[in-house]
């Protein structure tokens, strides 16, 4: 659609998306919490209950039966779209959080695994490594885990500007070179700073210790292109309302041998072959995993969300970004505020995504963000469910602006000035 990043890409798609006809004052800079959803992936939606309505995998009349090919078919657009091999298997799930509760509850239940350092599964004392950049998501489902079996949790630490510190890494291996490391599982993308994380190093140490190499792909995604065959990721886990589908859907990408070891996350109906006063018999991976009437609607969302951004070009969304994202920081210094993570000149020699988190100095980021709201321009104030990261900055909060396909110049002006005007109230 779009041919180089020089061309405005969110000129070109903005009237896809209703919330800016409905909302025409309004700039959107929150997508890293949430994206806006193109008319495309309304109307799929709409389409399953107009439509369809029926439930899947139970009627043998038409409107079940094709919601349902719609719904599995949907498994090998997540596969094609992430270009996973068929060693991978997609288990819906209703968000990246769920996905990684699902892994962490289900292999401190798990036996024997395909994997050299899991022949006795979870044993007190055994290690997670994660970083203190990971979202809550990524630590807490883990601390569960850990504090009821024993486990000892490693955090990698962060440079000042954001990205995982190497040394921090190297004295971490050196000190568990007699311990049993069983899980390495890091984000590929900050949802606070937009740093792509190079994981292959941390990918090769969880092979060299035989542990699983698990990626939250939230913020990944949905801002160019993934590839899972050379990620060789264990798992891969993201939520659908990131890249332009619904709430309420997602999808865990595994390996089948790692699925097929693994015991069931919930029960109940869908997820078994077999039921008797003694026993249940459990179906096969995926759908082992998913119990219940799932979301119908947020996967023909998901599908239409996938074919949508392949239309535009996964390619030309990262670029454009990275456009708009170097504007954002030249502005937002020149403007006297704070920015967290990369600087201007690290923009050379990283890959960021379109997120730039930042502080007027003296001014609490909530006091920022409600007078934002006054200008009808939406950021997020907060800790983004990285408190760990706002302890290694010192920090309790920071503001956020995060970009994607449908944002322009204009908005990084409109934030600019309404900078300057926030400055001008408090220094009154």
């Amino acid at each position: 659609m779009i041919k180089s990043e020089t061309q405005n890409l969110a000129a070109a798609v903005k009237s896809d998306f209703p919330f800016f006809a409905n909302n025409p004052d309004t700039v959107y800079l929150d997508s890293a919490a949430t994206s806006l959803k193109p008319q495309a992936v309304i109307d799929a939606i709409v389409k399953y209950y107009a439509q369809y309505g029926a439930n899947i995998h139970r009627g043998v009349y038409r409107q079940s039966m094709e919601a349902t090919e719609i719904y599995e078919d949907t498994r090998s657009t997540i596969k094609n779209f992430l270009n996973a091999s068929k060693d991978y298997e997609v288990v819906y799930v209703r968000n990246t959080t769920e996905g990684i509760n699902l892994l962490a509850r289900t292999l401190g239940l798990a036996g024997k695994l395909p994997y050299t350092a899991w022949e006795n599964g979870l044993q007190k004392g055994d290690v997670i490594i994660l970083s203190e950049s990971e979202h809550h998501s990524n630590i807490v489902p883990w601390q569960m885990i850990s504090d009821r079996l024993g486990l000892e949790i490693v955090f990698i630490s962060i440079e000042t500007n954001g990205q995982l510190s190497m040394s921090s890494f190297e004295e971490i291996q050196n000190n568990l070179k007699n311990k049993c490391v069983k899980i390495v599982s890091l984000s590929k993308v900050s949802n606070v700073t937009g740093i792509v994380h190079d994981l292959e190093p941390f990918k090769s140490y969880a092979r060299q210790k035989g542990a699983l190499f698990i990626v939250d792909g939230a913020q990944a995604i949905c801002h160019n292109t993934i590839d899972l065959a050379a990620m060789d990721a264990d798992a891969f886990v993201f939520s659908a309302h990131k890249l332009l589908g619904p709430t309420g859907v997602g999808a865990l990408v595994a390996r089948k041998s790692l699925l097929d070891k693994l015991p069931p996350f919930l029960g109940g109906g869908d997820m078994i072959l077999d039921v008797t006063k003694n026993a249940t018999k459990y179906n096969e991976s995926p759908h082992k995993f998913e119990a219940g009437t799932p979301d119908i609607a947020g996967v023909f969302g998901l599908k239409a969300a996938i074919e949508y951004l392949g239309r535009v070009g996964m390619e030309n969304i990262y670029m454009w970004e990275k456009t708009l994202t170097k504007y954002c920081m030249e502005k937002l210094d020149k403007a006297g505020v704070y920015l967290f993570g990369p600087s201007i000149t690290d923009l050379e020699k990283m890959e960021k995504v379109g997120v730039v988190s930042f502080n007027i100095p003296g001014i609490h980021p909530h006091d920022v963000g409600t007078i934002m709201d006054e200008h009808n321009i939406c950021i997020r104030a907060g800790h983004h469910c990285c408190q760990l990261l706002m302890q290694a900055w010192d920090t309790s909060a920071t503001n956020r602006a995060s970009f994607y396909l449908y944002n322009d110049f204009s908005d990084v002006d409109r934030l600019a000035e309404a900078v300057q005007y926030v400055k001008k109230i408090f220094n009154k």
